[in-house]
């Protein structure tokens, strides 16, 4: 066997010699500029060993074959006093998953959630739980057409409104809506549309100042299998007896209430800590 030929094959057979796809130029100087502004480049080393995103040295991210961030998981990561650009994140056109919960982050412009520039159209979970968001802004939820799963709890806002178009622009294939513990004082009783929210299977209220009437009929003949509205800091009233009768399947209601037995199965219902919400008995 020539030389040359078999100095290749003992190359070709080496492990450590890999290669690695080259990212795209957008989603690098992106994730350059939110390893800076959040912190992630001082907390996780993102950018320290490496100017590649997809290369495996940044801890938490992920990428496809053609080198575009996929998903960046960064939960409990001591980015607090960090903050997240809206125009970086908007670059990354193909994330599907973004998780930055529990880090304390503050708003870039005002406090409020990243109001992005361009949607970010394969985007389906988003994960912004206690952080430091004041408010969100209307075009917040447009901004993610594609979104399955979402959780904003304990953001220390300011009575933030959900408007019913922002958030009905992901509605066709919304699963999980959380939003404990924001001030929420307006029930978002459009939330309970099988018409509207046909995929919607778990909604958690808890822990608000929602007031006002559960609206009658709310959630019947929905998937929801999951509503938490309990321990509201204000006067929640109504009844859920419609909304449980809807439902296609047992049902077990949290706390035993009105002496309701816990079926163990497919549905959960939290009304508890609210005295003006009618008990399903």
């Amino acid at each position: 066997m020539p030389l040359v030929l078999v100095a290749l094959v003992v190359l070709g057979a080496l492990p450590w010699i890999t290669a690695t796809a080259a990212v795209n130029p957008d989603d690098a100087a992106a994730m350059k500029s939110i390893a800076n502004t959040t912190g992630a480049a001082r907390s996780l080393g993102w950018g320290m060993k490496s100017a590649n995103p997809c290369d495996g040295t940044w801890t938490g991210v992920s990428c496809d074959d053609a080198g575009r961030v996929t998903s960046i998981r960064a939960s409990r990561a001591g980015l607090g006093g960090g903050w997240l650009r809206a125009s970086d994140l908007s670059k990354l056109s193909f994330l599907a998953e973004l998780d930055l919960g529990n880090n304390g982050l503050i708003g870039e412009t005002g406090g409020d959630l990243p109001l992005l520039p361009a949607p970010l159209h394969r985007l389906r979970a988003l994960d912004l739980r206690s952080n430091r968001f004041l408010g969100i802004r209307g075009g917040f939820f447009a901004a993610f057409p594609a979104l399955q799963d979402v959780n904003l709890d304990d953001n220390p806002m300011a009575s933030p409104k959900l408007q019913p178009d922002d958030v009905r622009a992901c509605s066709s294939g919304l699963r999980s809506f959380s939003a404990n513990n924001i001030s929420l004082s307006f029930f978002p009783d459009y939330l309970g549309s099988a018409s509207e929210f046909p995929s919607l299977e778990s909604l958690s209220l808890a822990r608000n100042m929602l007031h006002g009437a559960i609206p009658e009929g709310f959630g019947q003949n929905s998937n929801i299998k999951f509503l938490d509205v309990s321990g509201q800091a204000s006067t929640l009233t109504g009844r859920v007896d419609q909304f449980i009768a809807g439902m296609k399947s047992l049902v077990e209601v949290r706390n035993n209430l009105c002496g309701v037995p816990s079926f163990g199965s497919a549905v959960s219902v939290d009304v508890s800590g609210n005295p003006g919400v009618g008990k399903p008995c």
